[in-house]
This record gives C-alpha cells, structure tokens and sequence, in this order.
C-alpha cells in the first residue's frame, strides 16, 4: 500500500515539476524574454518545497505498518500523557528526526507516528527506535538481561546519572458491566527499576530503594528525615533524590 503510493507520487512529482518548467517558460515568454525575478523565485522555492516533502515522505522513518486506532467508549485511551499529537524527537533506525507527532501506545508498548504525506497513522518498528521524547518526557528502549528482571521495551528516563532510574509504564484495559452497558478503562501501572553497577534492581517500596544503596542506607535515611521527603506520596520523586544523593556521596 505504501509502496503503491510512493510511486504514485513520484509520477505526481514528475508532473508538478513539468507543471512548472512549462509555466515558467510560458511567463518569460509572454514577458518577451525578460524574466519576472519574483515569479521564478516562487517557483524556485515551489519546487524546493515539494521536493523535500517528497524526500522526507520516502525517509526510513515512513515504513512502519498501519496503526489501527482504538475506538473509546468512555473517553478513555490507551496513550502517554493526552490523547492528541505530540511533538517530539526519536532516534530511529541510526538517523534523528525531531519534531515528529508522535503517540506512544502503553498498552502496546508502540510508537505511533503521522505519514507527512497523506496523513496515515504508522506503527513504527520498536526494534528500530533507540530513544524519543514526548511531551518533555524522555524513552529509552531496553533488552531482557540475563537475571530477566526486566523486558524488552521502552522505559521511560527518569534519572540519567551514574546510577540510573528507570519507569516501565503499562496500561491495561478493563470491562466491566454496569446496568447493561459496558465500561471500558485503562488500569495504568508503573514500575520502576533502578541502574547500579550493570543490574537491574525492581523497586517499588522505601525499603527496597534503600537495600539498593545499603552501604549508605543510614545517610539516605537522614536525608529523607531532614528534607521530609514523603515517599508514599510520589515515589518516584523519593528514587530520583536518592539515586541523586547516592551517586553525590559516591564520587
């Protein structure tokens, strides 16, 4: 189907740009000669314009397959952050592409991209994406270790130093019937992970955070008591400021 519409807009190419070459010529012709500056510098850039949407249309980026959407019954979504495009950059099969609209589908674990060229929603290859940012947010994609305490996938970056926090975000979808009608919604979960010396460490309690940096477990534990740190309340927050107090502490 893409392929079919590539060469489909190549001949499209093809007759815009004699199109043009014809309207030019035409224009200097009824101008005796004396060529309209203004009117070839608007081709000129016409052109440009074409040819580059139709090069970046052919980029590596534009050869995932088709995304089907999901058809919300009670406003919910399956997406990171809100359910409309958002710009971003992603490093994608070796090469760079920024401010691409981008949505990350976490109960598919998939990046959705919009085709430059006639609009479709693309499912780009996961294998082939090595990071993105979203909505100031940035992924990374890691592989299963050999402990297999985590999977393939995308995590998102929440601390990016010596030692490093990581976020796995899923949403899973739930029905339920009530009074005859069907509702629908997405149960999110996050579970994080923390970096330290080459293993993956699953942490989701104060005290699991703390058994990961114990050989500066009573420094991290004064810390939390003097900055009234509650780490109930957000977590992740509490795992960022130790891993940063950790790696501080250890230089």
């Amino acid at each position: 189907m893409i392929i079919n519409r590539i060469v489909d807009l190549k001949m499209i190419y093809r007759q815009l740009y004699f199109l043009s070459c014809f309207l030019i010529s035409g224009h200097c012709f009824a101008q005796y000669a004396k060529p309209d500056t203004a009117f070839l510098t608007l081709a000129k850039k016409h052109q440009e314009k074409l040819y580059d949407q139709f090069i970046h249309g052919q980029s590596r980026l534009y050869n995932g397959s088709e995304y089907r959407d999901y058809l919300s019954r009670n406003d919910e979504h399956p997406y990171f952050g809100e359910d409309d495009w958002a710009y971003g950059d992603i490093l994608y099969d070796d090469e760079v592409y920024k401010n691409v609209p981008m949505f990350y589908d976490l109960s598919r674990d998939k990046v959705i991209t919009e085709h430059i060229l006639n609009g479709a929603k693309l499912e780009l290859v996961s294998e082939k994406i090595m990071r993105f940012s979203l909505a100031d947010h940035t992924f990374v994609r890691l592989r299963r270790n050999e402990t297999r305490t985590i999977s393939d996938g995308f995590y998102e970056v929440l601390y990016d130093g010596v030692t490093k926090v990581y976020a796995r975000r899923e949403k899973t979808l739930q029905q339920k019937v009530e009074s005859n009608d069907i509702i629908s919604r997405f149960e999110e979960n996050n579970q994080l992970f923390i970096l330290k010396n080459g293993i993956y460490f699953p942490v989701n309690k104060k005290g699991s955070v703390l058994e990961v940096f114990r050989d500066r477990k009573q420094d991290l534990k004064s810390l939390l008591n003097k900055n009234k740190i509650n780490f109930n309340a957000d977590r992740e927050t509490g795992t960022v400021r130790l891993a940063e107090f950790y790696d501080a502490q250890n230089k």
